[in-house]
């Protein structure tokens, strides 16, 4: 009974191992279903190898484990077969290199209390009770070594090469070389007659296959991460090669528009010249001049790039509201601070993010074309401010009112009802703010025709607050709903 039991835990260690190394080598990460059905398998197997180690030859019984395991991992972590294959050969062959490492540390320890009563080539026959805390310190250690050999900083990330094909050829063909040496091993010691001569075996054994084993995981690993490297390089070349040729385009694009103005308003102030000596020039004139040079200036400013969220949707959001705006004779400027990519991924979803850009770019254009201010121009800042990401939008439009931001929030309200305004644009806003905790900060700048008028910022910083800072704070009465700063 006590060899019964013992069998079972070398098996189980073995077997226990091999599926570690095997969900590390390809990154896989069980369930707590699978961990269990695991763990039954195991159970079953090695209760089955102590039942069979006289009926069965253990190569034979080997083989038949190796097979039906394939299958249940294939079954149940959904992987391809030959993936399975691969990886599962080859966690199979390490287990049996921790093993002999095992065997031989713990053997040489026990050896002393073995000591003649030893046959050599059948110590798993002798129902001594030293031999199963022999067996159980080797799968302890089996599963520390399978454990420590994951840390090193080369296999943290598992076997990559295993999805490539070829690797089922060299799992094979390791798998095969260590079964052949642990039969060679058992029947050279079981010759021998000599406790020590097994032991020797073992570590000669395991040496000569770790070593083996090292080398094949490590050229592959090198070769994946150089092809890995090679392809990395050639999408970075390929995608920097898109983006210089679309920004020669853009700036093609633009300096050809200069030409075409600098030509245009030439020929005009020109034929203005002639009218002034001759003295046929009024006020009108003057005026479709400057009217004809603004126009010009426009279609240069819609030539120029904008620069890049890399997020495609977000960049052709921000082109088509800068042709839009240019139509209005307005400027649209963006800056770009911090990752885009991680803001949508991370704090705040791509279509909330798209809606929050649509609604005050939309807000700010029809502020503008209600003002008189000579600077046209339409600001967002986008991306990381500080410590937190926002969405800032400026504008040199005409300033809100003060009941306007008093009831912000509460009702549809707009100031500019008659130009488009529905006041939409701030209750969906104020949603996402209850959705994601940001905070809204409205800034008011002092009167001025050069320069902005206000922005809207929306900040995800969590705090859920509504912030005026003004120039005129004592205009606003006190209420719980914002906080006034003075600006």
């Amino acid at each position: 009974m006590i060899s019964f039991f013992a069998d079972a835990i070398l098996m189980m260690g073995i077997t226990l191992s091999s599926f570690y190394i095997f969900t590390k080598s390809i990154q896989y990460t069980s369930t707590l279903k699978s961990k269990a059905l695991i763990i039954a398998w195991c159970l079953i197997w090695s209760f089955l190898f102590a039942a069979t180690i006289l009926l069965i030859p253990i190569s034979l019984f080997r083989l038949l484990m190796c097979a039906a395991t394939i299958i249940f991992i294939s079954l149940i972590t959904k992987q391809k077969l030959d993936i399975v294959i691969s990886a599962y050969l080859l966690s199979f062959g390490i287990s049996y290199f921790t093993y002999y490492i095992s065997s031989f540390l713990s053997g040489s320890t026990f050896a002393i209390f073995i000591g003649d009563n030893h046959m050599p080539g059948k110590p798993l026959y002798l129902n001594q009770p030293i031999f199963i805390l022999m067996y159980t310190i080797i799968a302890i250690l089996q599963l520390l070594l399978a454990f420590l050999f994951f840390q090193i900083r080369r296999f943290r990330k598992g076997f990559p090469f295993i999805f490539n094909k070829f690797t089922i050829v060299a799992s094979l063909t390791l798998t095969g070389a260590i079964l052949i040496l642990a039969a060679r091993i058992n029947t050279i010691a079981a010759t021998e007659g000599n406790i020590h001569a097994e032991y020797y075996l073992y570590v000669a054994g395991a040496i000569v296959v770790g070593v083996g084993i090292y080398m094949l995981i490590k050229r592959l690993i090198t070769g994946y991460q150089i092809k890995r490297a090679q392809q990395s390089s050639e999408a970075h070349f390929e995608r920097l090669y898109c983006e210089l040729s679309e920004k020669y385009e853009r700036l093609n694009e633009m300096h050809k528009a200069k030409q075409t103005a600098i030509h245009n308003i030439t020929d005009i102030i020109e034929s203005m010249r002639i009218a002034v000596k001759q003295g046929k020039v009024t006020i009108e004139d003057v005026q479709n001049l400057q009217n004809d040079w603004q126009g010009e200036l426009s279609k240069i400013k819609g030539k120029r790039p904008l620069p890049t969220t890399n997020i495609q949707t977000i960049d052709s959001l921000f082109e088509h509201f800068k042709e839009k705006l240019a139509g209005d004779d307005i400027n649209l400027n963006v800056i770009v601070n911090g990752s885009i990519p991680y803001m949508v991924d991370n704090v705040v979803k791509s279509a909330e993010l798209k809606t929050l850009i649509v609604n005050h770019i939309n807000d700010a254009q029809t502020a503008v074309n209600s003002g008189y201010n000579s600077l046209r121009n339409v600001m967002v800042v986008i991306g990381l401010t500080g410590n937190c990401y926002e969405l800032t939008i400026l504008d040199s439009g005409v300033p809100f009112e003060v009941d306007t931001l008093v009831r912000l929030g509460t009702e549809r309200i707009t100031t500019h009802a008659d130009t488009g305004g529905s006041g939409i644009g701030f209750m969906t806003t104020f949603e996402t703010m209850r959705e994601y905790g940001a905070s809204l900060i409205i800034e008011e700048f002092k009167p001025s025709r050069t320069d902005y008028s206000k922005s809207v910022a929306i900040r995800f910083d969590g705090k859920n607050q509504y912030i005026v800072k003004t120039y005129r704070p004592g205009d606003f009465p006190e209420n719980e709903r914002y906080t006034v700063l003075p600006g």
